[in-house]
This record gives structure tokens, sequence and C-alpha cells, in this order.
């Protein structure tokens, strides 16, 4: 097994202001979509009660959205609905088109949401929203590390999402060391949400976020750490199609993202659903 290696690492962005009570920063920026594909963007959402999310549509991607602390009502206009606890994930797939909103319950909000990517193949999919609960994730225990894996091991007959992704949300101890896998031909990034951890032989700090170089041969990612530290790692398989994002909606050019503007101002967009 070959030992990864870091690409790049950014940082994560300043806060925005999205109204009372709700603020995000880009983790992963929409600006560099060609460089990161399959992932389009990543948002870090804090939000006190009475803020949240409207109902808004998408269409042509997948959100997928891990609550790291707090309670979230959620839901589609196709029906489903519930409320994610800490450690659960909520995997959308808005396909040919959906319609979803979401706000505190009883405290505030801390969460992560991804937009995926989706090839065109795959973009007119049926909309709909699963939850993964944290009992659902695979659990990984060794000598001072805990991790819980998302988008692995779906429910009989089902997957969590139509576009792989595979979430692994890391806690380490003091003097801890571990490996995560790394797949041929898949993007990967690491954001540092806690603690001063050493990824692939780099010193990193919160708020950085490492992008791993795509490999040929399976490698692996080596994280150690001095101090006690969390870390989140996302990763997909890469696909080579254009994509454009804008707006809540994404497609392989701007005429597609033309026609989602103009079939929500009309109502096709949930008809089609």
């Amino acid at each position: 097994m070959s030992r990864a290696s870091i690409e790049r690492v950014d940082r994560v962005g300043g806060f925005n202001a999205l109204g009372p009570g709700a603020k995000n920063r880009f983790v992963v920026d929409p600006a560099h979509i060609d460089r990161q594909l399959p992932f389009i963007l990543l948002v870090e959402d804090f939000l006190e009660p009475g803020s949240g999310f409207h109902p808004h549509p998408h269409r042509g991607l997948e959100t997928v959205t891990v609550l790291l602390s707090g309670r979230l009502r959620h839901g589609d206009h196709l029906g489903n609905s519930g409320i994610l606890g800490e450690g659960d994930v909520q995997w959308m797939t808005a396909g040919r088109g959906i319609e979803h909103g979401g706000e505190p319950v009883d405290g505030p909000v801390h969460a992560l949401q991804l937009w995926l990517a989706l090839p065109a193949r795959l973009r007119r999919s049926a909309p709909g929203t699963r939850e993964q609960r944290k009992a659902q994730a695979v659990l990984e225990t060794g000598p001072g590390h805990v991790v819980h894996s998302y988008g692995i091991a779906p429910p009989e007959g089902a997957a969590w999402s139509e576009w792989p992704l595979t979430i692994r949300h890391v806690q380490l101890d003091a003097g801890a060391a571990m490996h995560l896998p790394m797949p041929i031909g898949e993007r990967m990034f690491l954001y540092v949400l806690a603690g001063a951890p050493v990824v692939a032989g780099r010193s990193c700090a919160p708020g950085e976020v490492l992008w791993l170089r795509p490999d040929a041969a399976p490698a692996d990612v080596t994280v150690t750490c001095t101090q006690a530290a969390t870390v989140i790692a996302y990763a997909s398989p890469i696909f080579a199609e254009p994509i454009v994002a804008y707006g809540p909606f994404a497609g392989g050019s701007m005429a597609e993202i033309e026609a989602a503007y103009a079939d929500a101002r009309t109502g096709r967009l949930l008809a089609d659903a």
C-alpha cells in the first residue's frame, strides 16, 4: 500500500451572514469547481433557534448534510421529513427536481453541507431524501481513535446516494495514529475541525482543508496527533464531464441551468419530479 500525498492546502473562508441567527462559511469554494469535481462546494452552517432555510429548489446534484451538533428539522415537497441529531447524516438527491428546507430544534445547530455533482446519466434521477443515523454508520475503533464512516453499508436493496460518496468522521486522542484508505480513482479531502493533527506528514491547524493527490494505485492517508483532534474526510470517484453550478442548480452547461430556472418559475421543476 502506497502513502497518499497532499496536492494542495486551502483554508475555510470567512463568515457570510444569511439572516438573523444564521451564518455560514465555505470550506470548499465553488469558484474552483473544475479542480475539485465531483465536489461542488462544502459549507459550514451555524444556525440559532428561529433561523433556518426556507423551502427552496435544487436540480442536478445531491446534497449531503452532516450534523456536528444540535438537532435539525427537515422536510421536502415529497413528504419526506424528520429530525436529525448529532452524528446523523441527511442524503438528498435533487435529481430532476426537489424543494426542501430545514430549521433548528430546541437549540443551535452546527452542520456541514456538501453539494455533490452528478454525471449526465444521473442528473434526472428520481428525487428523494434519506436519513442515516449515527448508529447506522460503520464504527471503527482502535488505540486512541474512533471513526464513524457514512455512505457505505447501505440498507438492503438501497443506496445512500446516486453517486458514491464516503464520509469519515475521525476523532483521535493525543498520541494516536491511524490510516485512512484512499481508493483508486477517487478525489479525497480532509477538513480539520479541531486539534493539530499531522496528515500525510504535514502539521495542520483547525480550518485547513487538505486535498490528497489522486493516485493510480490504492493508497492510505496517515493521520497522527500529539493532542486530541477531529477531522472529517470526504472521498468520491472522479468523473470527467463538464459541470456548471449556479444558484441552487447544477448541470452540464448554462443552458441546463437556464432551463432549471425556467422550470422553477413555471412550476415544472417539481411537477417533473
